[in-house]
């Protein structure tokens, strides 16, 4: 019901509504719902709600590739597939340490 009453919040400007929608949907973000909500986000200019499934994606990203759900972005919103691309490729990653300095050529 989040979902549809969100689309009727940005419609009609309702913001207070909106930011109830995100919260609710933010809650029940999971691996079989992060790509719908995250491309539901970006249909309704639903910020907050955007970043925090764009952050469950990067988090379970491994899980949410095999999803049919992944599978529909890549052939739908191929610059949705690029935005979660690009904030995967941001996520600092502790297992690699710093960047190696490069040698002086002589």
């Amino acid at each position: 019901m989040a979902q549809d009453l969100l689309a009727a919040a940005d419609k009609y400007a309702l913001e207070r509504l909106k930011v109830m929608c995100e919260e609710a949907l933010c809650s029940q973000l999971s691996v079989e719902n992060a790509v719908e909500i995250f491309t539901l986000a970006d249909l309704h200019s639903a910020h907050q709600l955007k970043t925090q499934a764009l952050d469950f994606i990067n988090y379970h990203v491994s899980d949410i590739l095999e999803t049919s759900g992944w599978q529909s972005l890549v052939a739908t919103y191929p610059e949705l597939v690029a935005e979660a691309y690009g904030s995967l490729a941001r996520v600092p990653c502790p297992l690699l340490g710093p960047p190696c300095k490069r040698l002086k050529k002589t």
